[in-house]
């Protein structure tokens, strides 16, 4: 016979981490990636060994163990949901206040170094976040309908109960896009269950990992490894709001609801823009010249003895 794990008040763990599965999805209101992160973190309170009963000493633990701030907040959050199911509503727990960090924004070259070094599908993938500022698990939730064959456009369903979105993608990008292998009515999930996403796209950030971290080596070059998949959607806001200087334009793009969300990219984008060594300028006698930059993503800056310029972020 096997050996069944109790917490402290005798109860079988997988009867306690059930009875809380029953009660999450009872609340219709939470996605299946939120249960799972819920459950994850209650799971890991009972491999300590904790009275989930005993909110002193559920407490004290987080107090004292080490770990982010916003680690905390979740398993906080999660524990509040533990005493909800046993009526226990009453009950005030300490307000977690996050630190908030600023996110990575790399140069440009050092994302096309990731792009340009993995398999077609992660390179379609990275290119559509890169692109659309798409969060990774809306991009995952893109269907081949969410594509407009004539307009090249793709509409994005929202994550996070942000705003739905379209935008129109390049040329050499959606036919790319459109290069897919269609499996199923998803352009990335190999399987096209939407209860698998979040387990598919964890596997796929994985991958992700594997080869940023052996390109990180290869280049000799640390920064490649604080690019995560999130990265991309931070670069495209940060840079959209250095060349339009329109914070409700980067609003719009990003889908938030609240502007507040999006005034940290303001700061990002001046602390860029003050590091001249973070450009790369270009010039054009002709039209022909000026249009290929445009199309190359170079910006107009100003115009001196009849000559433009232009610059990019490198």
């Amino acid at each position: 016979m096997g050996f069944e794990p109790t917490n402290p008040c005798g109860i079988p763990s997988n009867e306690v981490l059930t009875r809380y599965i029953s009660y999450l999805l009872s609340k219709k209101s939470i996605k299946p990636a939120t249960i799972k992160r819920k459950v994850k973190t209650v799971k890991s309170l009972l491999k300590h060994s904790l009275d989930l009963n005993n909110v002193d000493s559920v407490v004290t633990f987080m107090n004292q163990c080490s770990g982010a701030s916003g680690t905390k907040d979740i398993a906080i959050d999660s524990y509040r949901d533990y005493l909800d199911m046993l009526g226990l509503t009453s009950v005030k727990l300490p307000h977690i206040r996050r630190e908030e960090k600023y996110p990575f924004i790399p140069l440009e070259t050092e994302l096309e170094q990731l792009i340009s070094a993995v398999r077609i599908k992660m390179s379609t993938f990275l290119r559509l976040l890169k692109e659309g500022a798409l969060r990774p698990i809306e991009a995952w939730m893109l269907e081949w309908k969410d594509t407009n064959i004539p307009n090249r456009n793709v509409t994005i369903t929202p994550a996070k109960y942000s705003k739905p979105r379209r935008f129109k993608v390049s040329e050499q990008r959606f036919n790319m896009l459109m290069a897919m292998p269609k499996k199923n009515d998803y352009v990335f999930s190999p399987s096209g269950n939407h209860e698998r996403f979040s387990e598919e796209l964890e596997h796929f950030a994985r991958n992700f990992v594997k080869v940023r971290t052996r390109i990180a080596i290869k280049l000799q070059n640390r920064r490649l490894r604080q690019i995560s998949l999130k990265t991309f959607r931070h670069w495209k806001a940060t840079t959209e709001y250095i060349k339009t200087k329109d914070i409700v334009h980067v609003k719009e793009m990003l889908g938030h609801i609240n502007i507040n969300n999006t005034l940290k990219y303001i700061y990002l984008a001046n602390a860029i823009a003050n590091n001249e060594d973070s450009f790369v300028c270009k010039v054009a006698k002709t039209i022909e010249e000026a249009s290929s930059l445009i199309e190359s993503g170079f910006d107009y800056v100003t115009e001196m003895e009849g000559i433009k310029i232009f610059r990019k972020r490198k």
